[in-house]
């Protein structure tokens, strides 16, 4: 998706351990009241939230405590309301954002105007661009289905039919989205603005996870 000059108007809903990535698809659980209200309000509207991860600070100030500039939109696609109130949804990601102020809404929830930021699906990539993309796919896939064989041998057919039904740009997203990381480290992904140096950035991440695995799983030596 290309970028958009004109700011948007988004609900936020920071999170400590969660970030948000454009095509993936994340499971909420809301129950405290603003974010009831959130939702109620989201659906009744454009169906959208802009999900932030909280920022390392003070987390009491007056219920606004610091978030990174940069988060990703998602539309609820799943909305399931409890009997008491609260909600199961499912958000798919949409674009990423930079927020450029936050606005005094009157709203139990906190709510910003925020820059849409460039995007470009596979599709939209030069054919530079996009052929380094497609010569970094395998490398990418390997080191993935690697660290799955050892965690969970029994979901690698499984992952290899997903990986093969998305683009480049898509498989990178969702590849990131589920990766055992830090949230600062899922961050870094998030803000690099290039699509082929994001895909570069989550490959030396895979690449470390499966030098830390073989470090805490040494060989044994057989005398």
């Amino acid at each position: 998706m290309s970028g958009n000059d004109v700011p948007v108007r988004l609900p936020i809903f920071p999170l400590p351990n969660v970030v948000l990535f454009p095509d993936a698809l994340l499971p909420l659980h809301i129950f405290e009241p603003r974010y009831r209200a959130m939702t109620e309000d989201a659906l009744e509207g454009n169906r959208l939230i802009g999900m932030v991860l909280l920022a390392p600070g003070p987390r009491k100030q007056r219920g606004r405590p610091p978030v990174y500039p940069v988060g990703c939109s998602g539309s609820i696609t799943q909305a399931d309301r409890l009997s008491d109130g609260r909600f199961n949804l499912v958000l798919q990601g949409l674009r990423r954002f930079r927020i450029q102020h936050e606005e005094a809404s009157g709203t139990p929830y906190r709510v910003v105007t925020a820059e849409l930021l460039e995007d470009p699906s596979f599709e939209e990539l030069d054919s530079t661009a996009g052929a380094m993309l497609e010569g970094l796919r395998p490398e990418l896939e390997e080191e993935i289905l690697a660290l799955v064989r050892k965690s969970a041998p029994d979901r690698v057919d499984l992952l290899r039919k997903r990986m093969a039904s998305l683009d480049p740009v898509a498989l990178v997203h969702t590849l990131a989205s589920g990766l055992d990381c830090s949230m600062v480290e899922k961050q870094g992904l998030l803000e690099t603005p290039d699509p082929l140096e994001r895909c570069r950035l989550l490959l030396r991440l895979l690449q470390f996870r499966e030098a830390e695995r073989r470090l805490s799983n040494p060989p044994k030596i057989v005398n």
